[in-house]
C-alpha cells in the first residue's frame, strides 16, 4: 500500500500517480461506466495525465485515485471540486472504472472516507453532489452514508437518446457529527 492518504478496510485513497490516467480513461469511456457518468466524448490516457495534473494545481480540486488494498490496485477515482472554502462548501464526484468492481463495497467505502475527511478534516459544512435518478445503487450507497435529497434537475442531461432526470444530494456537517455519534 504506498503512498495511502486515507485508509478503509477494502480500499485506501492515495493521490494520483503515473498509470492511474488508465483507469480514469476507462471509466469515461467504457460503456458500463459512460452509463452513469455521461461522457459523451473518448478519452486517452494522454488526455487524463493531463487532467490529473490540471486538477492537482487546482485549489478548488481534490482529487484521489481509489485502490483496494488486497490486490493492490487502482480501481477507480473520487474528489471534491469546485470547493468554496469561504462557503465550506464542495460537490463530490466518484467513478469506479471497471463493472468487475462494482458491488464491492469501494464506492460506499471511498464515499464515507470522503464525508469523514471532508468534515473531520477540511472542515467543511457541506459536500453536495449530482446523480441520475437511473443509479439506484448509488443512491443507495448516498443514503445509506448520510446524503438528502434536496431536489431533483428535470431533465437535466440527454444520454442514449433519452433525458434523464438528477437528483441534488447533499449531507451537511451538523448531520454527519449526528451519524457518528450514533
Amino acid at each position: 500500500m504506498p503512498n495511502p492518504f486515507l485508509i478503509g478496510e477494502k480500499i485506501y485513497l492515495r493521490a494520483p500517480e503515473p498509470g492511474d490516467e488508465n483507469v480514469i480513461a476507462a471509466s469515461e469511456n467504457h460503456p458500463d461506466a459512460r452509463s452513469f457518468l455521461y461522457y459523451a466524448l473518448p478519452s486517452s490516457p494522454e488526455t487524463q495525465a493531463g487532467r490529473i495534473k490540471q486538477k492537482s494545481q487546482d485549489h478548488s480540486t481534490i482529487f484521489f485515485t481509489i485502490c483496494t488494498i488486497e490486490p493492490d490496485e487502482p480501481v477507480g477515482c473520487t474528489s471534491f471540486v469546485r470547493i468554496d472554502w469561504a462557503g465550506r462548501m464542495a460537490t463530490f464526484y466518484i467513478a469506479i472504472a471497471e463493472k468487475k468492481n462494482w458491488s464491492k463495497g469501494y464506492g460506499k467505502e471511498a464515499t464515507k472516507l470522503m464525508v469523514d475527511y471532508a468534515f473531520a478534516s477540511l472542515n467543511l459544512n457541506r459536500v453536495q453532489l449530482h446523480v441520475s435518478v437511473e443509479n439506484e445503487r448509488a443512491v443507495s450507497v448516498y443514503e445509506k452514508t448520510g446524503f438528502v435529497k434536496e431536489g431533483r434537475l428535470r431533465q437535466a442531461m440527454y444520454f442514449d437518446n433519452h433525458y434523464i432526470d438528477f437528483l441534488l444530494m447533499a449531507i451537511i456537517k451538523e448531520d454527519w457529527l449526528k451519524l457518528e455519534n450514533k
